[in-house]
């Protein structure tokens, strides 16, 4: 039906194991982009630190929604977000 309401619990996606190992420690480099290239040394396309081998599923974390009704306000966090870190 075209009235049908779809939702989404990012609190229990974002701690799906199966994408996010360990989801309950702090980690913040699983956001890095893993890199194939091999050319930084002790960084092989094999060494994953603990991270699942391939490519992570884009739709695994959605937090500002996905689509023409996603949240507005998703550049200025990220926008936010760039300009704190360069205070650090």
């Amino acid at each position: 039906s075209l009235q049908t309401l779809i939702t989404l619990c990012h609190y229990a996606t974002s701690r799906d194991s199966r994408f996010f190992p360990v989801p309950d420690a702090f980690r913040p480099e699983r956001w890095l982009r893993h890199r194939d290239t091999g050319d930084t040394p002790g960084d092989t396309p094999g060494d994953t630190r603990g991270h699942p081998a391939g490519p992570r599923h884009p739709f695994a974390s959605l937090p500002f929604g996905l689509g023409p009704r996603s949240c507005v306000g998703r550049r200025l966090a990220e926008l936010q977000l760039h300009l704190a870190l360069a205070q650090v």
